[in-house]
C-alpha cells in the first residue's frame, strides 16, 4: 500500500526500534528502585528529559513523559485550570479533539470558554483572540500546526497578547515536533504538547513541558522506559533532518500539483509558503464527497484521510472545516494527504492519477451529460 496518512501516525524508525530493543535489554530495572540497576536506568530517563527539553529550548527538569500527546494536552489544561488565575479560556476552533472535549467539562466548573476561529488561510484570527481576551483570561489553547491541512500558528503573535494580559499559553506542538526548529519555543509558551508516533517512534508515548513545577506527580510509578528511550532516539534523528526534509516535502507537493489535470475541480485549503507545513495537504474535489475520495483510494491501496484520526471518532467533519466556518457541502468535500519520511514523488503522481480518474468518471461524465455535476457520495 502507498500509505499517504502520515500526519495520523508512523511507522516505527529502525534507530527507534533498535534504541527501543538495547534499552529493554540493558536498562530494565525500575527506575525508582535503590539499586544499581534502577540508578542506571533513572540515569538513563533523566538524560532522555533533558535531551527532549534541549529539542524545545526547555531544562529537562520541566519535562514530564506521559502517555502520549492527548495525555499531555488533558494534563496541561488540568494543571492550569487548578490554579485561581482566571475563568476564562480561549481555544481556537481547531484544536485537536484532546483540547476541544473538555470544554463541557471545564464549562461545568464555572469557567467560561471562547471558541476563536481561523482566518481563510488556516492561522487564527488574531483580531478575534484581541478582542476575546481580557485580565479574566486564564487559558490560551493554540496548535502549532493545524493538523488537517498543516498552517502554521503565529505563535510568537498570541504569546505576547497572552503575556500582555498575564494569561496562561498551552501549545499542542504534535504535528510540528521533529518537523520544524522548535528549539526556541519554551521561551513563548507555558506549556507544550508533544507525542512520539508522529516522529517515527512508538506510540503510547509522549511529553508535557510545563513551565511551573506541578503539585501532584503527572507520571506512573513504572516507567516505559524502553519507550521513552526509543521516543527520544526517534526525537533526535527527525531533528536532525528538518531541513532536508522539508526541501523534500516541498518538492513532493509541487510534483502533486503540478500532476493533477483538472484543477478547475481542486480546491486547496492552505496558508502561505512561510506559514505553511508542505508535508499535510488539505484539499477537495468540486462535486465529490470527501469519505468517497478516501474510500476510492484505499480500493487502489492508497491511504488518505478525511481529517484527524482521533477526531473522526466523535467529529462528521473535520475540525479545521469548522474553524475555517465552510459551508455543510465544502466541509463533506475535505480530505487530507499527508507526506512521511518514506513518501517517493512516484507515490504522489500515483495518487494525482487517482484522483484524475476520479474526476473523469465522476465530475466531468456529468458535466458533459447534463451540464449539472452533482456530488458523488
Amino acid at each position: 500500500m502507498i500509505y499517504m496518512d502520515y500526519a495520523a501516525t508512523t511507522p516505527m524508525s529502525d534507530v527507534a526500534l533498535n534504541a527501543y530493543g538495547d534499552a529493554a535489554r540493558t536498562y530494565f530495572g525500575n527506575t525508582n528502585s535503590l539499586h544499581d540497576a534502577g540508578t542506571e536506568a533513572a540515569q538513563v530517563y533523566e538524560w532522555c528529559r533533558q535531551q527532549i527539553g534541549h529539542y524545545v529550548g526547555a531544562d529537562g527538569d520541566h519535562i514530564y513523559f506521559t502517555s502520549g500527546g492527548s495525555a499531555s494536552n488533558q494534563l496541561a489544561v488540568s494543571h492550569w485550570m487548578s490554579r485561581e488565575d482566571g475563568q476564562h479560556v480561549i481555544m481556537s476552533a481547531g484544536e485537536h479533539n484532546s483540547v476541544q472535549t473538555m470544554r463541557a467539562s471545564l464549562e461545568h466548573e464555572g469557567f467560561r470558554v471562547s471558541i476563536i476561529p481561523f482566518r481563510p488561510d488556516g492561522r487564527i484570527d488574531l483580531e478575534k483572540l484581541n478582542d476575546a481576551i481580557s485580565e479574566d483570561t486564564a487559558l490560551v489553547c493554540v496548535q502549532h500546526v493545524n493538523g488537517e491541512m498543516g498552517s502554521i500558528q503565529p505563535i510568537h503573535d498570541v504569546a505576547d497578547l497572552c503575556r500582555r494580559y498575564h494569561a496562561k499559553l498551552h501549545v499542542d506542538a504534535v504535528q510540528s515536533f521533529g518537523k520544524l526548529d522548535l528549539s526556541k519555543m519554551a521561551n513563548d509558551v507555558d506549556s507544550l504538547a508533544v507525542t512520539s508516533h508522529k516522529l517515527y517512534g512508538p506510540k503510547g508515548v509522549g511529553a508535557l513541558y510545563l513551565r511551573d513545577k506541578p503539585k501532584t506527580a503527572l507520571t506512573t510509578n513504572t516507567i516505559d522506559l524502553p519507550s521513552v528511550v526509543a521516543f527520544t532516539a526517534a526525537s533526535e534523528e527527525a531533528v536532525t533532518n528538518i531541513e532536508q526534509e522539508e526541501a523534500r516535502f516541498q518538492s513532493l507537493r509541487q510534483t502533486f500539483k503540478r500532476e493533477l489535470m483538472y484543477p478547475d475541480y481542486v480546491r486547496w485549503f492552505e496558508a502561505g509558503d512561510q506559514e505553511q507545513l508542505p508535508s499535510i495537504v488539505g484539499m477537495a474535489i468540486h462535486h465529490m464527497d470527501g469519505q468517497y475520495v478516501m474510500l476510492e483510494c484505499n480500493r487502489q491501496n492508497i491511504a488518505i484521510s478525511t481529517g484527524s484520526a482521533c477526531d473522526s471518532r466523535y467529529e462528521q467533519h473535520a475540525h479545521v472545516t469548522r474553524a475555517l466556518q465552510m459551508d455543510d457541502e465544502t466541509a463533506r468535500q475535505f480530505f487530507r494527504v499527508s507526506f512521511g519520511r518514506y513518501t517517493t514523488h512516484d507515490d504522489v503522481k500515483k495518487l494525482a492519477a487517482c484522483l484524475n480518474e476520479l474526476i473523469e468518471l465522476n465530475v466531468l461524465d456529468e458535466v458533459n451529460s447534463d451540464g449539472q455535476p452533482t456530488t458523488v457520495q
